[in-house]
């Protein structure tokens, strides 16, 4: 052997790619669902989503602060976790508690663990769990897809066929 082994922490393997491009990438693709909740459920759907996404970012960049770490609100992860989140709000959701499952969200399920890669579990569905156990009506009101225009073709819940089987 020519070279010795050395042991270091991870990544072994370094990348041109970074974290801002990858989650650029994550922000263009969920752009079609973007589209398609505001479609269905209305402008509010936008509302809760830029509410949530500014609460997010907003959390991350107190948090560090609050911290006395650099600031990561320029890897755009925070902007990802917003979006994320919004999407499993129903579109009635009050923007207070939509603001709220942001700031869980990063906070509590994020920055304490040390950040981006050292979260103990997902923090968009970690933050709606709490808010599901929180807020359980407000979480499960759900509203039928063009209710907004005032016209309704389809249905959209959590257990259609416990709807059916009831009659």
């Amino acid at each position: 052997m020519d070279g010795k082994l050395i042991v270091s922490s991870s990544p072994h393997i370094s990348s041109p790619v970074k974290t801002k491009n990858i989650m650029l990438d994550v922000i263009i693709a969920l752009i079609p669902a973007l589209i398609a909740s505001v479609y269905f459920f209305g402008p509010r759907a936008l509302a809760l989503v830029v509410v949530t996404v500014i609460a997010c970012v907003v959390s991350e960049y107190i948090s560090r602060k609050v911290m006395k770490r650099p600031q990561t609100i320029g890897d755009l992860s925070a902007v990802v976790t917003g979006m994320l989140l919004a999407f499993n709000y129903p579109a009635t959701l009050p923007f207070w508690i939509a603001a709220l499952g942001g700031v869980v969200a990063i906070v509590v399920v994020k920055q304490m663990f040390g950040g981006l890669g050292h979260n103990f579990a997902n923090p968009a569905i970690t933050a709606r769990v709490i808010l599901l156990t929180s807020f359980a009506l407000r979480m499960t009101t759900w509203v039928a897809p063009h209710a907004w225009q005032g016209t309704v073709d389809a249905t959209s819940t959590a257990t259609p066929l416990a709807l059916i089987n009831s009659g």
